[in-house]
């Protein structure tokens, strides 16, 4: 089902409802009324089996959401219009929405949040060390050596030790998290001398980077493993500015208590991450249960007290029939019956999740779990994903730290005494419930035990350790200065790992002098200041969130994030040959290939409510990556951007928007793409449409399945000709597109185009699925290869056709739409296109591989038509077969001014009329119909002087007769500035009863690579065909007319023959001569015979054939060895053949008499663009100078190439006195 501003709803199987979106600026809703609403009832036979029927309503019922992007307020009214009402059908025909509004400062434009305006890191020497998990650690004299410190010259009393605890961030933007790193209490023993002795040394509390948290309705802790970090980062400096040393201070007891605590709450857990079953999500499961399908998994907890214990497992199956897992502690179990999955069905889920739950009273201090797997089938496999323990311990030392905490003492007006048993050995005791700020409680000892007493409203948290302190600290190195937080404002952030610093620079470059402000930052750097040193997510989130909090306007909001570095589903280094560069967002779904996503969109969700990554939540920011994995790959991108906007990508390719369309689905998707088409041929007629529906074309079939030989081919020319957007609908996948293979990677890396560089938009499955480090997806290949793509917007996850049509409807109406009196960024398009389907998850699985801030070569100024032979155009005009037209034209500026200062270069194109093309139903069903307006009658090359231009040509016998509307189009550019336009208010058909006799075919000549060539030459498996061609009346490159095409034979196999119309460029102001430049790609090595066959607007023919010599040698290979002229009296040049074009040589000849002495030795390097070389010249003198006499002489030509090969060839020369 599909209407205007249809959006797709996934959780009813996709029903079809109305979305609009109303911005509000900074008023506030204060009601909304969906008012005036009109009905028509709806046919059952037109609904149909349209998807998620089965959800519509019997009345109407709306919703509004608010939210902001950029500043700026929006409001989104969302009904199903669609109703199922006592077994009718109504649809809404009209309506009126009524918003109330009001003025409101809920929009802050100064920022929500205060950042602070340095980081600590800005000065001083900073060393950052590394810890694994929970405990007391030490420092001494060796280890801050061993880092690095000049300790001998440092003053303990200096140390400083800074970190946030390596947890990981929260998601919600609102949420409070430290601002930059911040100080921690510590102790330190020997500081009285001011000198850092052997002897001295740290204490300090250290964190793991997974957490513990009470869940107060459970009653239990549950565990959460670090996504992004194994490892917690502390920061150690002795700068004696900034902060003053923070202390441990100690912490009297209180008294008067009236709650008793000797056992604490104590947790343990088991969790491995070895499998991502879909390689995708952030889940991860541990041991598999498969040949083994029985595990225990033992927990120690000593002086257990008989209080109910709880053991938690979660675990998963995928198996085609039900199964199930059984745990059991002591006497007590719990099973978890897992349901069945369609193991035949990609889209299926891959796997059922479950967990389960056993209470049980200890009998021993080690709790046991045997998890065991019930398989039903030997296919079936199942997966452990975390085991959970909770119980209650007596308050005795063991061990030498001892960390504890009792939910049972915490109360309102709660004051309890601590008592800990066995208590001889204990040091310390410290509160670490704010980590930041340890205190040292003092204690009472009395015999083997101590207590203290302390007020208990809230949970308090505590470790006692004995002089044995834990030393397993990780030493990590020094640490640049930085300054992150000092940066007030940038329009455009660049994240670069710094393996790509260099090409991120030259990226930055270029948008500085384009007049943004731009800013390039390593991930490492952002995490130092923002997570504490630990990789995550939200840390560079939080970085761009600062900038965009600090801007007054949204003009110097931050525009654009680009992210420099290829991503990984393992965010973690699990997974040998990993490429985790910049790490991603996953979504907590591992086991469903259609809920399951990785997405970048989470980097631009920066306003204070946002963050949890929910369907409400709209980008506030313009997001690409450049998926790159090697230098040689950044280097590839660099090249393409800097070198797509400038005057040697001029032409006319930027004129072009091609559409693919597959065939499956019942003429689904080229239907889509041909309504696609639609939309640019009725609002931007100036461009001009390609497409390349797949059932317009023959299919073949073959032992691999049925495939589509000539689109692969239209493909590859829209590609290698140049299109400035290439929008593909249809199936596909990470290996290319559709079924029939009609893009491949093999097609990708064949392709050769320069500076004409596509916008790709695929509308298919997973294409572009960069976060798999062990496969490169066509998608990626397209962007990192030399040639291909300039930017992708492409799926990197499953999709489906309807959202994606809307999405694509959208980016139509947005791609051409100016931006603040200017051409859209690709980064606006595609946030625009995200926050209009915000609403819709599918949206989500679209990313931008590409700079966002690069803007499309959109034309910048305006072409129109004048006068059509002498005569101001007005009313429509007619054009006929044979008729010799001129037409004149001017370059305008937007105020429709003529630009009398542009002088250039057209390119004007004449197009017959719109011809219906009936595709061939290759499998079946009804055939599609669609129009097509293509033929060329014209297209030629004439001088803009002034901002005017005038052209001439003949209109082919060959246009299809019957009258109808033709288009002119135009490309102009002065290597500074392009322009293009079109006028269509004209008809073509019918015959001229005016036209000169004309029975003489063209005029052909013919050369391989350039006009040097001799017939019959060398060339390499990869040469240029160049054939100049000159008729009175022009050249034929319509196509209507059956076999009237240019057209290249090679060695007479005409069923591969070559049709050259798209090949043909008209000389400069000249519609009767013009030239064939076509590249021919691994031909055979051997001797080619090639012919083409021209006509001209008359259909009279004629061919040309020349001959040449594949030679795919990489040595060098030299024939027709000659001098001319020969006899010479004072003058000849020596030439020769060879197969290195574009590569240096050295080349020398030596002159002998026939008795064999030397008498002339000549030496040139020579670069050749050809096979032909240039010229080495001698004027017949010996080595002093003196002329030879007449006679014979015999000449060695030797040539070496840059690989250092060698050949060399003689042959004789007459000298005539």
């Amino acid at each position: 089902m599909s209407f205007t501003n249809a959006r797709y709803d996934q959780e009813k199987d996709y029903l079809a409802y109305y979305s609009k979106q109303i911005r509000l600026g900074e008023d506030k809703i204060t009601s909304v009324q969906l008012i005036d609403v009109e009905y028509e009832e709806v046919s059952s036979e037109v609904v149909g089996d349209a998807a998620g029927i089965t959800y519509l309503n019997n009345q109407l019922t709306f919703q509004f959401d608010t939210y902001t992007s950029r500043k700026v307020n929006y409001g989104e009214v969302r009904f199903f219009p669609l109703l199922f009402d006592q077994g009718v059908y109504k649809r809404v025909v009209r309506f009126k929405v009524k918003v109330l509004t009001q003025k409101s400062n809920m929009l802050k434009k100064g920022g929500n949040k205060s950042f602070t305006s340095n980081s600590v890191l800005a000065t001083g020497d900073w060393y950052k060390i590394a810890v694994l998990k929970d405990g007391i650690f030490k420092i001494d004299y060796d280890f801050l050596k061993n880092l690095g410190l000049d300790i001998d010259h440092l003053n303990p009393n200096d140390f400083k030790l800074y970190g946030n605890g390596g947890k990981m961030l929260p998601a919600l933007n609102s949420a409070y998290r430290p601002d930059d790193i911040q100080q921690n209490a510590v102790y330190v023993a020997g500081a009285a001398d001011n000198s850092f002795d052997k002897t001295d040394y740290v204490l300090f509390y250290g964190q793991s980077p997974n957490s513990w948290t009470y869940n107060t309705s459970s009653g239990l802790f549950e565990h959460k493993n670090h996504m992004f970090s194994d490892t917690t980062y502390y920061f150690i400096t002795f700068s004696s500015t900034g902060e003053s040393p923070k202390r441990i201070t100690t912490q009297n007891s209180q008294s008067s208590p009236n709650q008793s605590v000797t056992t604490f709450n104590d947790y343990a857990y088991h969790e491995r991450d070895a499998y991502n079953l879909i390689k995708s999500g952030s889940l991860w499961l541990g041991d598999l249960f498969d040949v083994q399908t029985s595990y225990n998994y033992a927990f120690n907890f000593p002086n257990i007290t008989n209080d109910q214990a709880t053991v938690i497992f979660s675990v998963a199956a995928r198996s085609a029939t039900g199964s199930t897992f059984t745990g059991t502690v002591g006497g007590s179990s719990a099973s978890v019956p897992l349901p069945f999955v369609n193991m035949g069905n990609y889209t299926s889920r891959y796997a059922e999740l479950g967990t389960g739950i056993i209470n049980v009273t200890p009998s021993s201090d080690v709790i046991t779990l045997n998890l065991s797997y019930n398989k039903p089938a030997i296919e079936s496999l199942g997966w452990l994903d975390e085991v959970e323990v909770n119980a209650r311990r007596n308050l005795s030392m063991t061990g030498t730290q001892l960390f504890f905490r009792d939910v049972q003492s915490v109360g309102a007006g709660n004051v309890s005494t601590f008592t800990i048993s066995n208590a001889a050995a204990i040091s310390k005791v410290w509160e670490i419930s704010d980590p930041f700020n340890i205190k040292e409680q003092v204690v009472n000892v009395s015999g083997n035990a101590l207590d203290f007493t302390l007020a208990t409203d809230t949970l308090r948290s505590f470790v006692a350790f004995t002089t044995d302190y834990e030393t397993k600290v990780i030493p990590v190195g020094k640490v640049d200065n930085q300054n992150l937080h000092a940066i007030q404002s940038a329009e455009m952030v660049i994240v670069s790992h710094p393996k790509f610093l260099s090409q991120s620079a030259q990226i930055a470059d270029f948008h500085a002098e384009e007049g943004l402000s731009v800013v390039i930052v390593t991930p490492q750097q952002i995490f130092n200041e923002y997570s504490s040193g630990s990789r995550d997510i939200v840390a560079i989130r939080d970085f761009v969130r600062m900038l965009y909090e600090r801007s007054t306007t949204t003009s110097i909001a931050p525009k654009y994030l680009l992210l420099v570095g290829d991503g990984s589903y393992d965010n973690k280094h699990r997974i040998t040959g990993n490429t985790n560069f910049i790490p991603t967002y996953q979504s907590p779904n591992s086991i469903d290939v259609i809920g399951s996503l990785v997405s970048d969109d989470y980097f631009g969700l920066l306003d204070p409510s946002e963050g949890t990554f929910v369907s409400t939540e709209y980008l506030d920011i313009g997001i690409g990556r450049l998926p790159v994995k090697t230098q040689e790959e950044a280097d590839h991108i660099v090249h393409k951007i800097l070198n797509y906007n400038t005057a040697a990508s001029m032409h006319d390719w930027r004129n072009l928007v091609t559409f693919i369309g597959d065939d499956e689905d019942s003429n689904t998707h080229m239907a889509q793409a041909n309504s696609l088409a639609g939309m640019v041929e009725s609002s931007h007629k100036e461009y001009n449409i390609n497409k390349i529906f797949f059932d317009a074309f023959n299919q073949e079939s073959t032992p691999g399945g049925s495939r589509y030989p000539d689109v692969n081919k239209a493909i590859n020319n829209a590609v290698e000709n140049g299109s400035l957007i290439i929008n593909y609908t249809g199936h596909g996948g990470e290996a290319g597109l559709a079924h029939e293979r009609v893009l491949t990677v093999s097609d990708i890396y064949n392709w050769t185009n320069t500076v004409s560089y596509p916008l790709f938009v695929t509308a298919t499955c997973e294409l572009s699925r960069f976060d798999d480090p062990l496969r490169t997806s066509a998608g990626e290949l397209m962007i990192l290869s030399e040639h291909g793509a300039l930017a992708l917007l492409t799926t990197v996850r499953l999709v489906f056709s309807g959202p994606n049509f809307v999405m694509n409807q959208d980016f139509f109406d947005e791609v051409f739409d100016p931006v603040s009196g200017q051409m859209p960024t690709i980064g606006e398009v595609f946030m625009a296109v995200k926050n209009l389907n915000a609403s819709v998850s599918n949206n989500r699985n679209f990313t931008l591989l590409g700079d966002p801030a690069l803007r499309l070569a959109y034309p910048v100024h305006n072409v129109v038509t004048t006068q059509i032979n002498g005569v101001a155009v007005s009313g429509s005009d007619t054009i006929q077969a044979l008729q010799k037209i001129t037409i004149t034209g001017e370059v305008r500026d937007d105020a429709n001014q003529k630009l009398s200062n542009f002088n250039g270069i057209m390119y004007p194109t004449v197009f017959d009329k719109e011809k219906q093309i009936t595709a061939l139903a290759n499998d079946g069903g009804t055939p599609f119909v669609f129009g097509l307006q293509t033929s060329k009658l014209f297209k030629g090359k004439v001088s803009v002087v002034n901002g005017e231009f005038s052209y001439t040509f003949v209109v082919p016998k060959d246009i299809a007769y019957n009258y109808g509307q033709g288009k002119l189009s135009y490309y102009g550019e002065n290597q500074v500035e392009d322009a293009n336009g079109y006028y269509n208010n004209f008809y073509i058909g019918g015959t001229s009863s005016n036209y000169e006799a004309d029975e003489k075919g063209p005029e052909i000549e013919l050369f391989m690579n350039d006009e040097n060539f001799v017939f019959g030459g060398m060339t390499d498996e990869n040469p240029i065909l160049l054939a100049n061609i000159y008729d009175l009346h022009g050249i034929n490159m319509v196509g209507n007319g059956i076999g009237h095409d240019i057209i290249a034979v090679l060695d007479n196999e005409t069923e591969k023959s070559y049709i050259l119309n798209d090949y043909y460029e008209a000389e400069l102001n000249s519609y009767q001569s013009g030239r064939v430049y076509f590249p021919f790609e691994d031909l055979e090595e051997g001797r080619h015979t090639l012919t083409l066959k021209v006509w001209d607007v008359y259909n009279n023919s004629s061919e040309a054939t020349i001959e040449f010599v594949v030679v795919k040698s990489k040595d060098i290979i030299i024939d027709k060895v000659y001098n001319y002229p020969n006899p010479f009296t004072t003058y000849t040049e020596f030439w020769f053949e060879h197969n290195q074009p574009g590569r240096p040589m050295y080349a020398q000849v030596q002159i002998f008499t026939v008795s064999g002495k030397l008498v002339k030795t000549l030496d040139k390097h020579i670069l050749d663009d050809g096979y032909r070389s240039t010229s080495i010249t001698w004027n017949g003198l010996d080595e002093y100078g003196d002329r030879i006499g007449r006679g014979v002489y015999v000449y060695r030509l030797k040539v070496r190439a840059d690989n250092y090969s060698v050949a060399e060839k003689y042959e004789k020369l007459v000298i005539l006195q």
